[in-house]
């Protein structure tokens, strides 16, 4: 490994619980995997990990290490978006779901590091997404696992932080049930690269790079993190019987992941439902466009609150991303 390519940054967020203890262990394993001592960079308010990545990267960092939430780690990899340096991960929020997705460990910032430091660089791809929020702002963004607009949305919004930070994602349950209960469906139109145009009333719209969510529950089981296409999912369930087989869709999504994963190393397949009848709606494509047709909707990006939306494109930028996983 050449001086240049062994250099360390470690890029953290302050307030997340455990960063003593990166610290410590990322100082150990830095020496004892050929790393130089890992020059640590908080994250701010104002810059949650973009701009000490892209100085990493431009200091000559050979690897830059995310610790932090969703939120952190889509910074981070936003900051090292046209470099060539890889993005380790050490989750230490709440989802943590592009570690689920990759197989980092959770829960073990020491097995997380060693991941980091000694395993392989593996290309996903990243999504680009511009959006106009309900106030009519344009702003720009990247996502590695997904963006929804609707009841998701509200979920997270919903959220209590402090009883995030005791009980972790059950945290997200409470609020599942409170919008589940005083959600409404959003009235959109959307189309997928030079489609036509899909209008239609649903409970969220999900753009998806990967499709695993907590607890192994899988929404989008043809959602393959470096196969160049987004996975776009209308959830369109009415009634207590619509709901009841959009729940059976996806619970048989979920049986039929693990079971791929068992026979043939991951992978998975599924009859695309496309009719306006069916509670759910899944297709794929480079590119999509949506609009919001009434009031703005509550809008995230990889399980963070992003207020309101009124329209969005978003776009894949394939293999656009290094992320160290295990060999």
């Amino acid at each position: 490994m050449s001086p240049a390519s062994s250099r360390l940054a470690v890029v953290y967020n302050p307030t997340k619980v455990g960063v003593d203890e990166v610290r410590r262990r990322a100082t150990a394993r830095a020496s004892r995997h050929g790393w130089t001592d890992p020059v640590f960079l908080e994250t701010t308010e104002d810059d949650p990990g973009t701009g000490q990545a892209a100085e990493a990267a431009a200091q000559g960092a050979g690897l830059v290490i995310a610790c932090g939430g969703d939120g952190t780690v889509r910074s981070v990899a936003q900051g090292l978006i046209g470099t060539t340096v890889p993005m380790g991960v050490v989750p230490l929020g709440t989802g943590n779901l592009l570690a689920r997705n990759l197989d980092i460990p959770l829960d073990d910032v020491d097995r997380a590091l060693r991941v980091a430091m000694t395993g392989r660089s593996r290309a996903i791809d990243i999504g680009e997404v511009r959006y106009t929020d309900g106030e009519g702002d344009s702003h720009d963004d990247v996502f590695l696992v997904m963006l929804g607009a609707g009841m998701d949305a509200d979920m997270i919004a919903g959220t209590d932080d402090d009883l995030k930070a005791r009980v972790g994602w059950l945290a997200y349950v409470g609020a599942f049930a409170s919008t589940l209960l005083r959600g409404h469906r959003i009235r959109v139109d959307y189309s997928l690269d030079d489609g036509p145009r899909i209008q239609t009333r649903a409970r969220t719209l999900l753009v998806a790079n990967c499709g695993m969510l907590q607890a192994g529950m899988v929404l989008l089981p043809d959602a393959v993190i470096d196969d160049g296409l987004l996975d776009v999912m209308a959830l369109r369930a009415k009634g207590a019987i619509g709901w009841a087989k959009a729940g059976a869709v996806l619970a048989q999504h979920t049986v039929r992941h693990r079971l791929s994963a068992l026979r043939r190393g991951g992978g998975s397949s599924h009859e695309p439902e496309r009719h306006e009848t069916r509670p759910v709606d899944f297709r794929q494509g480079v590119s999509v466009t949506a609009r919001i047709l009434e009031k703005p909707a509550a809008f995230q990006i990889d399980g963070e609150d992003c207020g309101t939306v009124a329209e969005f494109s978003a776009r894949i930028k394939r293999r656009g991303l290094a992320v160290r996983v295990a060999y």
